[in-house]
């Protein structure tokens, strides 16, 4: 149960930005209302900035950041390995992250066998990884998606405070 809510917390706090991160020092975050969540989330590995040194709090996250987020927080970032069956994600940076997000139930492409990874994570698409990440799956959720896995997000409190558009 502990690690379910750190799990939570963490996630939480990862949405409450909406940034994506990927590599050095996060210079554009200092004193930030939202600085010490992104220095927690860098220090366990789950965001580390882009090349340019930015965190860039305001970038929309896409399907593929949302993966490895999701994977990293797991501290399942050791298992991402191997290539996703999807037709656009040859050569993507993401292809180890969505695959194993794929074979762990996380994650669904689109019916014409795409994953779209610079695509905007939808709302609802960001409520069903969460919900999946903890284990849930449709089976498990009464009603059918998206309000299905949107339900339990804000049952668990999971999406509690987030602000989410048709822009993501």
């Amino acid at each position: 149960m502990r690690k379910v809510l750190s799990f939570v917390l963490v996630l939480s706090l990862v949405l409450g930005s909406f940034g994506m991160a990927f590599a050095a020092p996060l210079s554009d975050v200092a004193g930030e209302d939202f600085e010490d969540a992104v220095n927690v989330l860098t220090q366990l590995g789950v965001v580390s900035g882009y090349p340019d040194g930015e965190y860039k709090p305001d970038n929309i996250v896409t399907r593929a950041e949302m993966a490895v987020i999701v994977v990293r927080a797991l501290g399942l970032a050791d298992y991402a390995i191997g290539t996703a069956s999807f037709s656009d994600m040859a050569g993507h940076w993401s292809n180890p992250y969505v695959a194993y997000a794929t074979s762990l139930g996380i994650i669904d492409g689109y019916p014409d066998g795409t994953f779209r990874p610079d695509n905007t994570v939808s709302y609802d698409e960001a409520a069903k990884m969460l919900v999946a990440a903890l284990g849930y799956t449709p089976e498990s959720l009464t009603g059918t998606w998206p309000a299905n896995y949107v339900v339990k997000a804000q049952a668990l409190g999971i999406l509690k405070g987030i602000k989410a558009g048709s822009a993501g």
